[in-house]
């Protein structure tokens, strides 16, 4: 039984009672998750095409934002960070989570700066790449990149989040060998698909959600009401606080104060967050399809470093390794030349 929720297999282009607009989309990207346990693993959890779409529900007055590569998807609320580290490279930061989308040489100055612009717009973003972060200037897809970057980006992500409300860092839930954050980032995905879902199906009524504050005169979208990182994360702490109490390891989070929070910060706009009948209709269905998104992405990762590690052969058994370093060094130069460009004409922007 799931309270009237009902979840349908169309493609969510097809078929839709929800109003979705398609803000910003590329053909390929990279989506990476920066493990927060002592390993501090870099992986990859989605290849493909790049998706930021809105999407209004027609009989409840409230709205979403939602990022997605591939079949892999996550929220962009006005609390969730965003940081643009390099030309190419931004790292998104929510509650318990560190993603890093990357996209390729080929995706020009104008459709970044459109993408930037989307991320100003319905995101907490900041663009870092005038600070050259730790005094790097990296294409998108130099080895290595990101774990040399991290230990500069992460504090000021931390750092962003906190000032908006929210707890950083790895999950409050993560215990022992309970609550990954590879886990909390499958949950993410899963509760983000719900979500989308129910609002395009027009199944999430009133009952199901709480609205909160009044918006400003010069917020777009006028009467309706925007999720809020909690909206989502709400959902995948509850999973989280159910493994532990289920794992006899309940007597660890007693001290816990709100396990499910709302927000620390009366937002200063019109927001919306799932009421308890909305919590318990989607954590019914979280743990099954949760493990189903478990098992493709690893799959998946599995077989793209396979394909990496048989392409790092193909390039060491290359006899023109000398004449491809020479041309590798001329892309970094344009790309330098490219991110000067591109800082300054932002700046006249601005």
């Amino acid at each position: 039984m799931h309270h009237g929720l009902r979840f349908v297999e169309e493609d969510e282009n097809t078929i839709s009672r929800g109003s979705i607009t398609v803000l910003f989309s590329y053909q390929v990207s990279i989506l990476s998750l920066l493990e927060y346990e002592s390993t501090q693993r870099e992986r990859t959890l989605s290849v493909g095409p790049f998706t930021l779409k809105m999407i209004m529900q027609i009989n409840c007055p409230i709205l979403a934002h939602i990022c997605c590569v591939e079949k892999f998807k996550w929220p962009l609320t006005k609390d969730t960070v965003v940081l643009r580290v390099t030309t190419r490279t931004f790292v998104i930061a929510l509650p318990g989570l560190l993603y890093a989308l990357q996209l390729p040489g080929h995706c020009s100055r104008e459709r970044l700066r459109i993408l930037s612009s989307v991320f100003n717009k319905y995101g907490h973003y900041k663009d870092l790449r005038q600070r050259k972060l730790g005094g790097y200037r990296m294409q998108y897809n130099e080895p290595g990149m990101l774990k040399r970057l991290r230990p500069h980006f992460e504090p000021l992500a931390h750092e962003a989040l906190m000032e908006i409300g929210n707890i950083p860092g790895i999950s409050r839930f993560c215990m022992e060998d309970q609550n990954s954050s590879f886990l909390r980032a499958c949950r993410m995905s899963v509760t983000t698909k719900m979500i989308m879902e129910s609002m395009r199906v027009k199944t999430m009524t009133d009952s199901l959600v709480n609205i909160r504050g009044m918006s400003p005169p010069d917020l777009p979208h006028q009467g309706r009401a925007y999720a809020l990182a909690s909206t989502f994360t709400r959902l995948v702490d509850a999973a989280e606080y159910s493994t532990l109490i289920f794992s006899a390891l309940g007597d660890q989070v007693q001290d816990i104060e709100s396990p499910l929070r709302y927000a620390s910060v009366d937002a200063a706009f019109q927001n919306w967050n799932l009421s308890e009948m909305g919590l318990l209709c989607f954590i019914s269905r979280l743990g099954p399809d949760v493990e189903k998104e478990e098992k493709e992405v690893i799959a998946n990762e599995e077989l793209w470093n396979s394909v990496a590690g048989d392409q790092e052969e193909e390039e060491d058994e290359d006899d023109d390794n000398d004449n491809n370093e020479d041309n590798n060094n001329d892309d970094g130069n344009n790309d330098k030349e490219e991110e000067d460009e591109d800082e300054n004409e932002d700046e006249i922007h601005r």
